[in-house]
């Protein structure tokens, strides 16, 4: 997702996401911004991932100049065209991870250069940890990215496997390897579609779980209250990083918090991100259950009257800036992480957009006696504009049971909503339970 630059407004009939002067965008940019007026951005100014800052300026909006060329990503195991970027990422059952030691030489220059990629916002982070489990099953995951026919990589990713035999003596929430035991027996799988930039899901990846870590005994007692304040917090830090240094990013978030041994899980979402529950039965029927909602005005009757009644606007379905006319300036998604523009004051002369960062959150159960092949599928708008949620779900149970393991479904997964039509970013982590 990215800035759509475009001339003059475009003909009612044209949304415009379909109207920039970009040979590259595409009409399934759904959670992306529509813009008009692209300008370079002022140089110098600080970002969390090293990358220039947007800035407003005049009617028009400034974005983030990037010397990278747009095709400069990691390979895959995929033979693609060099019009595609593919990043395949660790998954639970990888030895190779960037946080143990060097075992060579070359592993090290690798190591270098995943960093310095990292900070210059080229990749995203997975935390990889060793599972634990007094399950009889270790809890895997596998997750995969492609930038896909977009100029750039907004989403990110993180996932952080709990300990599942935790006790208070091996907490250590200040380092990296303690955060499995600071989450306890909770794992924490989540991803963020950036628009306007990759920095707000870069910093909503890293910021979030930090602070879920932070205060394990809420995160176990009352996992829902602190998965809200969680992401609340989130938003208003992000928000004031995003005043103090005129960073416009925004992004969508779908959140697991996996916890088989008190067999629930906890799911959040903000925008259309989503996240599909399946699993077979010993009769060998499959079950499926979309687990979050979406918040998208075409898609949701409810978000149109939530937005309607704070005197928000929408246009063909989108919303709508409340001060510059929504043929200019305009969003898919209804809810959203950050999106400065559409929230201060600064910017609207203090009229409401309806644009909130309120999340869905909701508590299943899972890992039943009868339940067999049980999994999670997260996945940005990129999957699920072209992939159905029981398309999906056959075909995860499908991989199961023909014993594939996570990370190449993950794989197959991205490839079919790719060869389906998705020009989108595309992120997808199945985690099996």
């Amino acid at each position: 997702h990215r800035m759509e630059p475009g001339g003059q407004a475009p003909p009612p009939e044209s949304p415009p996401a379909e109207s920039g002067s970009d040979p590259n965008a595409s009409a399934n940019n759904a959670s992306g911004v529509a813009a008009a007026g692209v300008a370079e951005a002022a140089p110098g100014a600080p970002s969390p991932s090293g990358v220039p800052s947007v800035g407003i300026g005049g009617g028009g909006v400034a974005a983030a100049a990037d010397p990278r060329p747009s095709n400069s990503r990691s390979g895959s195991r995929w033979n693609v065209t060099e019009q595609l970027s593919v990043r395949t990422d660790w998954s639970s059952q990888d030895d190779f991870s960037p946080h143990r030691s060097p075992r060579s030489e070359a592993f090290g220059h690798e190591l270098e250069n995943y960093s310095r990629d990292l900070r210059s916002g080229r990749r995203t982070l997975t935390t990889m940890v060793s599972p634990r489990s007094s399950m009889g099953k270790p809890l895997r995951y596998g997750v995969h990215s492609i930038q896909n026919m977009r100029r750039e990589m907004e989403d990110a990713h993180r996932a952080v496997i709990g300990n599942e035999d935790w006790s208070p003596s091996a907490s250590r929430p200040c380092s990296r390897e303690g955060m499995e035991a600071s989450l306890g027996s909770m794992s924490y799988f989540a991803i963020f579609d950036g628009h306007a930039g990759s920095r707000a899901a870069e910093f909503a990846g890293e910021r979030l779980c930090e602070l879920l870590a932070a205060d394990r005994n809420a995160l176990l007692s009352e996992p829902c209250e602190a998965l809200r304040k969680a992401l609340v917090q989130t938003e208003e830090e992000w928000l004031q990083m995003a005043r103090n240094h005129e960073m416009m990013d925004g992004t969508t978030a779908a959140v697991a918090l996996v916890d088989r041994v008190g067999h629930r899980c906890i799911v959040a979402n903000v925008g259309d991100s989503e996240i599909v529950w399946g699993s077979s039965d010993e009769s060998g029927r499959t079950n499926v259950k979309v687990l979050t909602e979406v918040h998208h005005l075409k898609r949701s009757a409810s978000e149109v009257e939530r937005v309607t009644s704070v005197g928000g606007r929408i246009w063909k379905g989108r919303l709508g800036h409340p001060k510059i006319s929504p043929q200019v300036l305009s969003l898919s998604v209804s809810r959203a992480i950050g999106d400065l523009f559409f929230k201060d004051d600064k910017f609207t002369d203090g009229y409401k957009s309806g644009l909130t960062a309120e999340a869905y959150i909701a508590t299943v159960d899972i890992c039943s006696e009868d339940a067999q092949n049980e999994f999670l599928v997260i996945g940005c708008d990129g999957l699920w504009d072209t992939v159905k949620y029981a398309e999906a779900a056959d075909f995860v149970l499908e991989k199961l049971r023909a014993r594939e393991d996570p990370q190449s479904i993950s794989e197959g997964l991205v490839r079919r909503a790719r060869e389906a039509g998705s020009s989108d970013n595309i992120t997808v982590m199945v985690v099996v339970l």
